[in-house]
């Protein structure tokens, strides 16, 4: 497989202090989505029955509809706050263990079953998702900027520093026909997430402003120019994906080196791709 079945095009940038956030469009058609993602989904979320195992979830779609979840996505509550750890597109009815990561290193104890509200790990999180240990350094490590929190929990965090992505953010939309976003931090690009629809991208916008957030606070204040935003987008393009397994009821592809890109297919298109820059 080559690189991604879209051409991206990269518009205007909007800085906030240390964040700066692009609009992202493509040419793909717009065609009807076939699933539900973000609040809209009705997902349940619980241990394994017997004895919870901390990389492991059992997810179930309520919905009739496909369930779209993003890799990052915290189920919060149960024995431990946890991370999804990949994209993946649920059946209706059907229970199945994803793998996810602890961003709550304190606990291990309480109930069984999990709230989902559809909110992020930062990307700073993600990039670590392969080392449990590290997720929970990078955690521990948000206490400067998020203060603190009995159990290391990341939600405590996200709780935290809600009134200042409120603060950094307000006024920020999705504009018409946008599919996507690019984030800069401190003049460098470090993000791209790109839906299938408008819609799509609606229901995670919020969650995906304060994941990029929480990266950005204690970050100087640097405007991420338009050529280097644009330069990123580039390399996603020109990104070789191939074949990485399923994704539930879609095909996850993967590829990159100077950037790294994930996405999940599904009926002969992109349904969500998330590229991530290499840690300066």
């Amino acid at each position: 497989m080559t690189g991604p079945d879209v051409r991206l095009h990269v518009g205007s940038g909007t800085t906030r202090g240390p964040l700066t956030v692009f609009p992202v469009w493509t040419d793909a058609v717009s065609c009807r989505r076939g699933y539900l993602t973000g609040a809209e989904a009705t997902v349940d979320v619980a241990e394994r029955s017997g004895s919870p195992v901390v990389e492991e979830l059992v997810v179930t779609n309520r919905g009739n509809s496909p369930a779209l979840l993003l890799s990052g996505e915290l189920l919060e509550g149960g024995w431990q706050t946890r991370a999804l750890a990949g994209t993946t597109l649920l059946a209706p009815g059907r229970p199945t263990v994803q793998s996810v990561v602890c961003v709550e290193q304190g606990r291990w104890h309480g109930a069984t079953a999990h709230q989902r509200r559809a909110r992020r790990a930062p990307v700073g999180v993600m990039r670590a998702v392969e080392s449990q240990h590290e997720v929970w350094d990078r955690v521990r490590g948000y206490a400067a900027v998020a203060g603190h929190s009995p159990t290391e929990s990341l939600a405590d965090r996200l709780d935290i520093t809600a009134p200042v992505t409120r603060d950094l953010t307000r006024g920020l939309r999705p504009l018409t026909g946008q599919r996507g976003v690019l984030v800069g931090i401190a003049g460098r690009p470090v993000s791209l997430e790109l839906f299938d629809s408008g819609r799509s991208l609606a229901a995670h916008w919020s969650a995906l402003l304060h994941a990029a957030t929480m990266d950005a606070l204690g970050r100087p204040d640097v405007r991420t120019p338009a050529a280097l935003a644009r330069s990123f987008a580039e390399r996603v393009e020109g990104t070789a994906l191939t074949l990485a397994g399923p994704a539930g009821l879609g095909a996850r592809v993967r590829g990159g080196h100077r950037v790294s890109v994930d996405a999940v297919r599904w009926n002969d298109r992109t349904i969500h791709l998330s590229a991530v820059a290499p840690e300066a």
